[in-house]
């Protein structure tokens, strides 16, 4: 079988092998370029291997990733949802409510945290939102649910009110 009639390693695979092998205790700095080497070996030269789509790789693994590398606690992982726009109003208003207690507390860590997390729900939805295969009527649906995140990232005391007149707007159109 010819080189390019072999199955090309994936990315994924490398990194869900890594975890299980290596055990890792926390995803930081050190361990990341450990990873990232490994990957290199293992899909071959040439082949672009984003950190991004490490970390997010990483993080579906629970293993917990430093926050200098944009890690989150475990209880603020996936809570930000954009399947549909009920998830999407439902995921950030429990965000919003969660900032205004830390904010209110001082607990400017626990704030930025949140707003992480929205960040890092943002960044994925815009990779939804390249994927060519999206049908016209998801992407709508998918380019106001992006709105939504950018708006709470902006002013999220303010964000239950503001989807509230977004969607009142919506619905008179």
């Amino acid at each position: 079988m010819s080189a390019t009639q072999q199955k090309r390693v994936s990315i994924k695979s490398v990194v869900l092998a890594y975890v299980e092998q290596r055990k890792p205790a926390v995803i930081d700095g050190q361990e990341l370029a450990a990873l990232r080497l490994g990957v290199a070996n293992s899909v071959g030269e040439g082949r672009r291997i984003s950190q991004q789509y490490l970390l997010d790789v990483l993080a579906q693994t629970g293993v917990p990733i430093a926050r200098s590398l944009g890690g989150l606690p475990a209880d603020l992982r996936g809570r930000v949802h954009f399947r549909d726009p009920q998830a999407a109003a439902s995921s950030l208003s429990d965000l919003q409510r969660e900032f205004e207690e830390a904010r209110r507390r001082g607990d400017r860590q626990r704030a930025e945290d949140c707003r992480s997390a929205v960040r890092q729900a943002k960044d994925r939805l815009r990779l939804v939102l390249r994927r060519s295969d999206l049908s016209p009527e998801k992407k709508e649906v998918k380019q106001e649910l992006l709105r939504w995140f950018l708006v709470w990232l902006e002013t999220p005391e303010l964000f239950s009110q503001w989807l509230e007149l977004r969607r009142s707007a919506m619905t008179e159109r």
